[in-house]
């Protein structure tokens, strides 16, 4: 008896199980994303900051300038906190866009489009956060945000 017919026939037809492995490539690439690269650290401060309005979380990402600018709206905001207000309940809809990028130095910029609605109020903003190599990874150094 030869062993390769004992084997049953496979119930998944070969386009199938083609079009079933692309669709896991496709969900895992954004698992790929290169986390040390600035866009994606610039991309995370900027979701957490203006998109949840967490600057506990947002801190993580930033170093100098931009620590000591989110560490002025924790203590700002510590009584309210205290109190039980999460940046959960001050979040709104935010959507946001990176739109450029340019270098100055050692340093990358990117430049946001934030789009931001809260009870029938909508407020657009330009920001543009500055990034520079600090010990061996990318942090937010800066942040600038004008109405636009």
């Amino acid at each position: 008896m030869n062993p390769a017919q004992s084997l049953p026939a496979s119930p998944v037809p070969r386009r199938k199980l083609a079009l079933v492995l692309v669709a896991l490539v496709l969900a895992l690439l954004p698992a790929c994303k290169d986390q040390g690269a600035p866009e994606y650290v610039a991309d995370q401060f900027v979701e957490a900051y203006f998109q949840r309005m967490d600057q506990q979380s947002a801190r993580q990402f930033t170093a100098f300038g931009a620590t000591e600018m989110l560490d002025r709206e924790l203590e700002l905001t510590r009584g309210v906190r205290e109190q039980g207000y999460l940046p959960a309940e001050a979040a709104a809809q935010v959507n946001w866009r990176r739109i450029g990028r340019s270098t100055r130095g050692e340093r990358v910029r990117f430049d946001y489009d934030i789009d931001i609605r809260r009870e029938g109020a909508e407020d657009h903003r330009r920001a543009d956060i500055e990034l520079s190599k600090v010990q061996t990874g990318w942090k937010v150094v800066r942040v600038g945000i004008q109405p636009r």
